[in-house]
């Protein structure tokens, strides 16, 4: 019973996380801008929550909220880097993105790495997790994921700036006909994206124990690989991000029923059985995507 609980919230934690970080692709790529930079900002949201916790934690477990929160800033800010290159400069978003993974993992490495902030090439947050349960199968961040998804589906089905926002990402010469600021608009949407990483980024390290080691074991790409899965539409994303969190931490706690320790180096199935869903995932609907179709693409105010 115990390892079915833990189970259940490893998995609640890490639903949250795969929601809110494939939340981030949505809110970028519906207007337009692809992001693939999503595990590069989710590792600056995880290093400068855990810097806090580090710093803040002693004064009580309350204030992982203001790490959240500065977490998610910080990552709006560090998206700016991808909305320069991709939307100011026109490059190539998709090795923008990759820039950007690249330089997050240097930075996390090279943190970890100082001796005065890590203990063997890590970064404790200090803090737990909030849960409403014993068992802390719903908590806070469950919540704040549920909260954002629901949102996420009224903005885009229901409001006239949800419909002009992902106007941006099908047709953004007729939303700038209708006089709408086409570059503002995406990059408030990156910056969003961001943000979403980086919260999402932060919350991670509660799924491994409020560590930090320096990336986030690649769950951005695999956030990517829910976001096409569910046809970047809230509802069935929030469908594969329950498929692949609980797939995940079952592959974490299996060990406990079976006597199968995962943890093995020369046992480690379960463990990449993920990330082989996330590869057969994005080539099986690749085919079916119903990508926005400006997305990807520069903006030119010319070709109105």
């Amino acid at each position: 019973m115990e390892a079915v609980s833990q189970l259940f919230a490893n998995g609640s934690v890490l639903f949250a996380v795969l929601l809110i970080a494939a939340m981030a692709g949505l809110y970028s790529e519906r207007a337009g801008v692809v992001n693939i930079a999503i595990d590069g900002m989710m590792i600056i949201g995880a290093l400068v929550y855990a810097l806090l916790g580090k710093a803040l934690s002693q004064y009580g477990n309350g204030m992982q909220i203001i790490a959240l929160l500065i977490a998610t800033i910080v990552g709006g800010a560090f998206a700016l880097l991808h909305g320069f290159a991709s939307i100011t400069l026109k490059a190539q978003q998709v090795i923008s993105g990759t820039a950007l993974n690249l330089l997050a993992t240097g930075l996390g490495l090279f943190f970890v790495s100082i001796p005065a902030l890590a203990a063997g090439n890590m970064i404790q947050t200090g803090f737990s997790t909030i849960g409403i349960d014993r068992a802390q199968i719903i908590n806070i961040f469950l919540i704040i994921a549920i909260i954002l998804a629901i949102f996420t589906f009224v903005f885009f089905r229901f409001t006239k700036t949800g419909i002009r926002y992902a106007g941006c990402g099908e047709n953004p010469n007729a939303i700038d006909a209708a006089g709408i600021n086409v570059i503002k608009t995406r990059y408030k949407a990156v910056v969003i994206s961001g943000c979403l990483a980086g919260l999402a980024g932060a919350m991670f390290t509660h799924y491994v124990s409020g560590q930090f080691r320096g990336d986030v074991q690649g769950q951005g790409y695999i956030a990517l690989a829910i976001m096409i899965f569910g046809q970047w539409r809230i509802q069935y994303i929030t469908l594969g991000a329950v498929l692949f969190s609980f797939l995940i931490a079952l592959a974490g706690t299996l060990w406990r029923f079976t006597g199968w320790n995962i943890a093995d180096p020369s046992n480690q199935l379960l463990k990449i059985l993920p990330f082989v869903l996330a590869l057969v995932t994005m080539v099986a609907f690749s085919k079916y995507s119903k990508i926005p179709k400006a997305s990807g693409i520069p903006f030119d105010k010319s070709l109105r």
